[in-house]
């Protein structure tokens, strides 16, 4: 999982079958010395700036929106996220592969000791 700040809404009028009605966004995750930089200040000092991933687009059950904060994960967990009702040994139906799984109050990071 990773945290990351909503900078937009995804669009698509053509896509796969599995994927209509899921919300698309997306969402540019944080570097870990952005977060201890802040201080624990979320959603209240513009984009993140370009790292090693510009953008990634997650699927939003959520409903999230532009400028929150929010934890994001990967794989299996993402489509395990989005499908909270999933019967035990049922493999989920939608093809993600990012999903957000929360929205960000607050959180505490702090600088690693040298």
């Amino acid at each position: 999982m990773f945290m990351a700040r909503v900078v937009g809404t995804v669009w698509s009028s053509v896509k796969w079958e599995g994927l209509k009605g899921l919300r698309l966004l997306l969402v540019r995750p944080y570097h870990l010395d952005d977060l201890i930089r802040s201080g624990g200040a979320v959603a209240d000092e513009g984009i993140p700036p370009a790292g090693l991933h510009d953008g990634v687009v997650a699927a939003d059950v959520l409903g999230a929106g532009p400028g929150e904060d929010v934890v994001v994960a990967y794989g299996h967990a993402a489509r395990v996220g989005i499908e909270h009702d999933l019967p035990a040994g049922e493999a989920p139906h939608f093809p993600v592969d990012a999903a957000v799984v929360a929205i960000i109050d607050r959180y505490q990071a702090e600088a690693p000791a040298t």
